[in-house]
Formats: structure tokens, C-alpha cells, sequence
């Protein structure tokens, strides 16, 4: 692959694909590859026919981190809120290793897939780096226990210990793409309209009102849920007994 564009773009059907492609330096981050990535998910807005996006690297890993000589702050903060805030299903397809920076990528995202072998960790701490730009986004994957743990010792760990920590939607896997095809195909059954108000409500600060101003939002929330044109196909579709007109036939 040509290592001089920094991002991979691929859509297939209902699929769009960003592949990190900065190979000569591992995938590293740097501010053409996070810009290009940013613009990428802010841009699904003109295509409502994707589903899902997927986060991969080209080469041999998934992404070792920031590149130490070309990344700012701001950049990396982008584009993880831009992972954060898209409102489709996304998942980080990783490889090889997924460290330091790849790590707010990957968690970042509402699923991460592993292939067998693939090592993860936050070596930021060997070079006097201190893993701060990440650090709420790994907290949505992981119990802070375990990212001070991590944090401070920089250490790599497995694709076992990555599934015990709560990282992997499942078990590390042989066959990647297969993996990502069979979680693609569970998402697909779900309302889009749905599965976007999922997460406008656990990204939204909704939990954490009081429990009178909390209830009255929710009803709300959900009152304008039901009236909504894909609920009423979904209930329709349902007591039909068919297939809801959102449905990926196999």
C-alpha cells in the first residue's frame, strides 16, 4: 500500500472502513492520518446508508501510539470525540499491537475485535510520557484499578488479559475478518434510528441528574422513541411476524 496517504477509505455497501495507514512508522499517529480520520467520521452525515464503521491498520499492527515527533494534543482529543460521537456502531479491528494512542482508539469505539497474539499496553510512562489525552476514553472500557495498574507500570499484555480486563467484545480470534462479519451481522438486526439513540443516551450526562429532572428527560426521551417511524415499523414488523424493513437479508 502507498504509506504516503495516511488513511485508508473504503465503503462497501453499508460498511465504511477507515484503515490507518502510516506504515513505515507502525501506524503511528500524526496529524495528517488524525485529521484525515476526523474529516472521514464527520463526513458520514452525507451517507445515511452506512451502518457501521471499522477502525483497522494496515502492515503488521493495529497503531503503536502517537507519533512522538508530529502529534499535538488537540489533534488526538478530535479525533477521539469524533469516534466518540459518531452515531453509528463502530469497532476497532485490531492487530499486532494496539498501544498508547491506538489504545484511546480502540476504546474509543463501541466494540474491539483482537486477532490471536495481538499485545496492548500504555508504554507512555518508559519515556516520561504520562497517558493523559486517552485516559477517559480507556476509562469507558476499563476499571480505573486497572488502568493505574497499567498506566504506571507501561507493561504489554495479552488478548486473554485484554478480554479480562474488559476490553474485547469477545475472544481474541484466527480469522479477523470473519469476526468482524458475524458482529456486523448481529448489529445489522438492530433499528439504525435505535442503535443512534442508544448512544446519544450513554453519552449523554442523562444518568447523572437528579432522579426528578433524570426520569422526566427519559420520558421524554423515550415518548418521542415510540413515535418514531422505525419503532412503530419495528412493532408492526414484529407482530407480523416479518422481517423489519431495515433487515439485511443474508
Amino acid at each position: 500500500m502507498d504509506s504516503q496517504v495516511p488513511l485508508l477509505v473504503k465503503r462497501t455497501g453499508n460498511i465504511l472502513t477507515l484503515s490507518l495507514n502510516n506504515t513505515n512508522k507502525r501506524n503511528a499517529l500524526n496529524t495528517e492520518l488524525m485529521g484525515a480520520a476526523a474529516a472521514a467520521l464527520e463526513n458520514i452525515v452525507n451517507y445515511p446508508e452506512i451502518r457501521v464503521v471499522i477502525i483497522r491498520g494496515e502492515g503488521s499492527v493495529f497503531c503503536s501510539g502517537a507519533d512522538v515527533s508530529n502529534w499535538k494534543p488537540n489533534e488526538l482529543q478530535s479525533l477521539l470525540s469524533a469516534i466518540v460521537d459518531c452515531s453509528l456502531p463502530t469497532i476497532a479491528a485490531v492487530h499486532g499491537a494496539c498501544l498508547g494512542g491506538g489504545m484511546g482508539l480502540a476504546c474509543s469505539c463501541d466494540f474491539i475485535l483482537a486477532e490471536k497474539g495481538t499485545l496492548f499496553g500504555f508504554p507512555e510512562v518508559r519515556i516520561g510520557m504520562v497517558p493523559v489525552i486517552i485516559s477517559p476514553y480507556v476509562y469507558r472500557k476499563m476499571q480505573l484499578s486497572k488502568m493505574r495498574e497499567l498506566f504506571l507500570t507501561g507493561e504489554k499484555f495479552s488478548t486473554k488479559k485484554a478480554l479480562s480486563f474488559g476490553l474485547l467484545y469477545d475472544k481474541s480470534v484466527k480469522d479477523l475478518d470473519r469476526a468482524i462479519n458475524n458482529l456486523i451481522s448481529k448489529i445489522s438486526i438492530g433499528g439504525p434510528n435505535a442503535q443512534t439513540n442508544i448512544k446519544k443516551l450513554l453519552n449523554s450526562d442523562l444518568m447523572f441528574k437528579d432522579v426528578e429532572d433524570r426520569d422526566s428527560d427519559l420520558a421524554t426521551f423515550i415518548s418521542e422513541i415510540k413515535e418514531g417511524v422505525e419503532c412503530q415499523e419495528g412493532i408492526n414488523s414484529f407482530l407480523e411476524k416479518r422481517k423489519p424493513s431495515w433487515s439485511i437479508d443474508d
